[in-house]
């Protein structure tokens, strides 16, 4: 005999698993949805955030530059200050320069020898002089030499002669003259 089962056990259970698998799939989508509007919200604070940084770091920029171009301007003020006091400094050597140079130059000339002579064009020197003897001749050109406002001494000509009944040497001296003086001592 044929049986025939009336009552719906497979179908149903068919059905009820796939109601379940729905209900699990919504949840599933659900949390899904849920983890990822979480994420997106999580990043956006994060980009408004370092939005926030960059603004406060620009704004800090701006100020900092600010500050830079008055450093600058300083800087700029600094350097045109003290390029007019090296030119003021210039200037007062250049003006007491002939006063030291002849101040130097009554050291320089030895006690026993006088000067006859003393030219000066465009800062070439022409000397001439008497002294009483050869050595005094000799010191005041190693003095000359010594010194730190002349320099390229050299000695032209030295000749005995005769003045007021007494021998004495005539000497002749070019040199450069040097108003401001590099440091020699």
């Amino acid at each position: 005999m044929i049986r025939i089962n009336l009552i719906p056990t497979k179908a149903a259970k068919k059905k009820e698993g796939a109601i379940i698998q729905l209900i699990f799939g919504g949840i599933v989508l659900g949390v899904g949805a849920s983890v990822c509007l979480w994420i997106n919200r999580t990043m956006d604070q994060k980009i408004e955030a370092e939005k926030l940084t960059i603004n406060d770091l620009n704004a800090q920029i701006s100020q900092l530059q600010k500050v830079i171009e008055k450093v600058e301007d300083y800087k700029r003020k600094q350097a045109d200050l003290e390029r007019k006091i090296n030119t003021i400094k210039d200037l007062n050597e250049k003006r007491t320069g002939p006063v030291k140079l002849l101040e130097e130059f009554t050291q320089v000339v030895p006690r026993k020898a006088w000067i006859t002579t003393y030219r000066e064009v465009e800062k070439q020197l022409t000397l001439e002089g008497a002294a009483v003897d050869g050595p005094t001749v000799s010191d005041f050109i190693d003095n000359l030499r010594n010194s730190r406002f002349f320099y390229n001494v050299q000695l032209i000509q030295v000749q005995q002669a005769t003045e007021g009944g007494k021998k004495v040497q005539r000497f002749n001296v070019n040199c450069l003259v040097n108003y401001v003086p590099a440091g020699k001592a």
